[in-house]
């Protein structure tokens, strides 16, 4: 997707999803929750002082039971969810994702995109954002990674918002 790759996971998911004798992720950022997401988002926008490359944000966690909504930490990614709906509204609101560089969002975990509840939330995510917000097709495994992060030679295990 010739972007950069701003991976935050979940703690919970980051050891099993880029374990392996040598860490393979080079570049990951941890997220208990929102305020960790944003947290490294605020950090992100200072470092880049208005330039660099577009940002591709890789949101990795485990999904939930029944729903397969992305978790960071025990808050589940559901846009139906008014202090989850309320967060990304002001990420929007105050630019963050615009100040991170941030082009595009990819909720990794295990078939994000299967459900309705799945695909209303990356509809309405995206709306909100005003970028493209992708999910998964398939349950996520180790190998679908390398160290950069999300291996792009799975792209077709994705799904954007916009096609749901």
């Amino acid at each position: 997707m010739g972007t950069e790759l701003l991976n935050v996971a979940s703690p919970d998911c980051a050891e099993g999803f880029f374990a392996g004798a040598a860490a393979r992720c080079v570049r990951l950022h941890r997220a208990a929750g929102l305020g960790d997401l944003r947290a490294v988002l605020e950090l992100r926008a200072a470092a880049r002082d208005g330039g660099g490359p577009a940002v591709t944000l890789d949101l990795l966690g485990h999904s939930t039971r029944g729903h397969h909504l992305l978790r960071l930490g025990t808050t589940a990614i559901d846009m139906l969810h008014p202090p989850v709906a309320r967060f990304f509204r002001e990420l929007a609101a105050e630019d963050v994702m615009g100040r991170a560089g941030i082009v595009r969002v990819r909720l990794l975990g295990c078939e994000t995109a299967v459900t309705e509840a799945g695909r209303r939330t990356l509809r309405m995510l995206a709306y909100t954002l005003r970028v493209p917000v992708y999910g998964t097709l398939v349950p996520l495994m180790k190998s679908h990674s390398g160290p950069d992060g999300f291996d792009p030679v799975f792209g077709h295990v994705l799904v954007e918002a916009a096609y749901l």
